[in-house]
């Protein structure tokens, strides 16, 4: 039985591909009832929404072409359902989506919510730069603080974090759907999941090998050490589909976000098992998600899988801290946990057991 236990790294949107700015590094915070969705600001609030503030990151969204390419069609495949409607977009960021929704999904008015005072003021001059100013309102603060002046027809965000829920953003987005959105309105994205499959890592497993003998002198602690820090925190990676060992397996499916109840993504478990499909040697479990956007007898799928065109966003692997061998037909066995963690509710500790 191997168990590994970790928390993420503390930014949400960063890639790994780039080097990363200095909030980068874990950030630990009293664990109170006052953060994540409850209404208040906390202090790993505080640190979250700095971050936020980094024009790096908003820029490396806006590059990411299948996520504002996804958004956009989804706006217009609910464009029935958005024309002259009211529209709330939750923690707006530079603004895109509101703009989108107003711009080519003929919303009535959007109310654009954006906590960070730097990008509230960066939204608002782009509104005004692209002629939206009448159809777009730029609201500063917190979803749980602002005032609406009624309830809205549609609410969209792009609250997915690295594997889906990092940052528990999406609370956020289920106390504005609580309290704002009208009985029968249009929440997108409106549905959720997470997907797992067990990879190898041969590039990690020769480097660490190599450390044994080199120029005749035994490095290998270095090994452990690189292997240790792999293991410390999960890692943010592209992974590459030759990599995978097995076909994927639905590992937490949050379903119709419509339905799914405030405060039930504190903690997600699941038994999840893999059968491989060639020899090779596993190294860890990756993760990856998918949202879906509902529309008129059609929908608009965002994926982040291996396979798909990269995003920002890219795949998540949680390393176990061995290379088992596999053959054809294995079966892999894998308790995964994924819970807020104590000292930062903005992160989530990933817990896996496997035989």
């Amino acid at each position: 039985m191997a168990k590994r236990s970790a928390s993420p790294p503390a930014a949400g949107k960063a890639s790994r591909e780039e080097a990363p700015p200095d909030h980068e590094s874990p950030v630990e915070c009293p664990a109170t009832s006052q953060e994540a969705g409850s209404g208040m600001v906390g202090p790993c609030d505080e640190a979250y929404f700095e971050a936020y503030g980094q024009l790096d990151i908003h820029a490396l969204m806006l590059r990411d072409h299948q996520r504002v390419s996804c958004y956009l069609a989804a706006i217009r495949l609910n464009k029935a359902s958005i024309q002259n409607r009211l529209v709330l977009d939750v923690g707006a960021g530079s603004g895109i989506l509101a703009m989108l929704a107003a711009k080519h999904g003929g919303a009535k008015h959007v109310y654009a919510v954006e906590a960070v005072p730097s990008m509230a003021s960066l939204a608002r001059r782009l509104v005004q730069r692209n002629g939206l100013e009448t159809q777009v309102t730029v609201l500063e603060g917190r979803i749980e603080d602002v005032e609406l002046p009624s309830q809205m027809d549609v609410i969209i965000s792009e609250w997915m974090g690295f594997y889906l829920v990092h940052e528990s953003m999406l609370e956020s987005v289920l106390h504005a759907r609580d309290r704002w959105l009208k009985p029968q309105g249009l929440l997108l994205p409106s549905s959720a999941r997470i997907l797992a499959a067990p990879v190898e890592a041969e590039e990690l497993r020769a480097e660490l090998e190599g450390y044994g003998d080199l120029h005749g002198l035994d490095l290998s602690f270095v090994g452990e050490e690189r292997l240790a820090s792999q293991m410390s925190e999960p890692q943010v990676e592209t992974v590459e589909p030759r990599r995978l060992l097995g076909e994927p397996v639905l590992a937490f499916d949050l379903g119709d976000l419509h339905k799914l109840p405030a405060g039930s993504t504190r903690e997600f478990k699941a038994k999840l098992t893999f059968t491989t499909w060639r020899p090779g040697r596993a190294a860890g479990i990756a993760f990856w998600f998918d949202v879906g956007f509902s529309g008129e007898g059609s929908s608009v799928t965002l994926k982040t899988d291996p396979g798909s065109p990269s995003t920002h966003w890219q795949q998540t692997v949680v390393y176990l801290g061995v290379f088992a061998a596999v053959d054809a037909g294995d079966i892999l066995e894998a308790e995964v946990t994924m819970r807020q963690s104590e000292s930062n509710p903005r992160q989530y500790d990933i817990s896996i057991e496997t035989q």
